[in-house]
């Protein structure tokens, strides 16, 4: 698994599966090898995974791209915001990141 998932999730933050057979066929790689393992044939997926202790690519997905986010966000990589997060001023939301701060984070949520 270590030589196949980087190449499953390759440029995932660019170009993610988005329908479900897509999200489907990228997940059957990695449940196909947990089930080729001797000792975790007869349990399910889910089992599989707890016991190898992984998880499954649709999540490290997304702990991908809220990590990206995050460095988007916060100015950790060269990214111009406004290329973005566009959408009418109408729909900004501020939040407080701590009560006890000053600091605070403005998201646009967009109206679809």
């Amino acid at each position: 698994m270590v030589y196949v998932r980087p190449i499953v999730e390759y440029n995932s933050i660019i170009w993610p599966p988005s329908t479900a057979r897509d999200i489907d066929a990228v997940e059957s790689v990695q449940r196909r090898f947990t089930k080729r393992l001797p000792t975790l044939k007869n349990l399910s997926y889910r089992e599989r995974l707890k016991c190898l202790n992984i998880f499954s690519l649709e999540l490290r997905r997304l702990h991908t791209d809220l990590f990206w986010c995050y460095k988007i966000v916060f100015g950790l990589v060269c990214v111009n915001l406004d290329d973005l997060f566009l959408a009418p001023v109408s729909t900004l939301v501020v939040i407080n990141l701590n009560s006890t701060s000053a600091k605070t984070l403005a998201v646009y949520v967009p109206i679809s």
